[in-house]
């Protein structure tokens, strides 16, 4: 027979019990309560994040942006070894999407062109955002073809090349001092200029027509504004590329050297109607006196931030009119940015100071 044990009865008695009912759903209030808090702060921060990350994709985009047209309008008018004011204006308004040589031998003295908002774009570019600018720049490419880090002439690519022979430029005839050629894929050179030896053959510059324009979407449909770009590529055709999305809004005004001291004296948004120009000498010669361009930029963000409304207003320069141009309150989700820069033409500037 066992004997009874006090201490064995008093740790039956001492077992701990389970929760009740009442105090489990205590606990389990108490863990949503605190999960919903974590949770809460997990989206804020994630919302956030997501927020700062589009609005610094919008800034970068925009400085890009600038920097992408301040690049090229920096160096509008340079072709290399040839003076394109011994070459003379054109006779008529040039077209800046004709694709024939002919063309755009006339018109490298026509450094820069470009379209108001209000005006008729030019044929080459579509999907044009309403009520903005576009800007043309001519140029060649500040390197040598088949140069370090210069691509290699390529065929049915255009070509600019200038005599440095005395030879030939004792011919009187200016239209024979340079070509503008696209290089054939065989046979005979159609490059047959020189340097001052007259027996090495003159370097080749690529020809450099660029479009700029804000199109209405990225891809097709999508609702991006984008910055894109019509450039001369091979066989003398344009081909359109996007460069920066998120742009909204590009405006230009130009500044106009009247006297001839490679200071702008005049400011247009139209030089082509500045002072009541209307034929073509007049246009022509407008542009001509061009030195300077303040770009306009706005960027947007390519995504709506929850809880926000843009209720501001930003300047944009003035319009062909004189007048200020102010665009927004837009009333939506997206965050915007204005950016504003003035780019001094350097060769047809430097020019007039010779």
């Amino acid at each position: 027979m066992t004997a009874y044990s006090p201490l064995r009865g008093r740790m039956r008695l001492s077992a701990p019990r389970g929760f009740t009912l009442i105090e489990l759903m205590v606990g389990i209030t108490l863990g949503l309560i605190v999960l919903a808090v974590v949770t809460t702060a997990f989206v804020n921060v994630s919302s956030n994040r997501r927020d700062m990350e589009r609005t610094g994709r919008q800034i970068e985009n925009g400085r890009f942006a600038m920097q992408l047209l301040a690049d090229d309008i920096v160096n509008a008018g340079y072709f290399g070894e040839l003076d394109p004011r011994d070459v003379g204006p054109p006779a008529a308004k040039p077209d800046p999407c004709s694709t024939s040589a002919a063309d755009l031998k006339n018109m490298v003295l026509m450094h820069v062109q470009g379209y108001a908002a209000g005006a008729v774009k030019p044929s080459c570019v579509s999907d044009v955002r309403s009520e903005t600018a576009v800007v043309v720049v001519r140029r060649t490419a500040t390197c040598i073809a088949g140069d370090i880090n210069c691509d290699a002439a390529a065929a049915g690519q255009i070509y600019l090349q200038s005599t440095l022979c005395n030879d030939e430029l004792a011919n009187p005839a200016i239209s024979t001092h340079y070509i503008v050629a696209a290089k054939p894929a065989s046979g005979a050179s159609a490059f047959p200029l020189h340097k001052h030896d007259c027996t090495t053959v003159a370097s080749l510059r690529s020809y450099v027509m660029h479009v700029y324009f804000i199109a209405n979407n990225n891809n097709p449909g999508d609702g991006v504004p984008t910055l894109k770009r019509a450039e001369l590529g091979a066989n003398g055709e344009f081909s359109v590329v996007a460069l920066v999305e998120g742009i909204e809004n590009l405006q230009v005004e130009y500044g106009l050297d009247t006297n001839g001291d490679s200071m702008p004296d005049a400011v247009s948004a139209d030089p082509g109607t500045y002072g009541g120009c209307a034929a073509d000498p007049c246009y022509i010669a407008n542009w001509l006196n061009t030195v300077t361009a303040k770009i306009h930029l706005l960027s947007r963000s390519t995504e709506a931030s929850p809880r926000y409304t843009d209720t501001k207003t930003y300047p944009l320069g003035l319009q062909a009119d004189d007048t200020q141009l102010v665009v927004g309150p837009f009333n939506d989700g997206f965050k915007r940015h204005a950016y504003t820069e003035t780019i001094r033409m350097n060769n047809p500037a430097g020019r007039r100071e010779s």
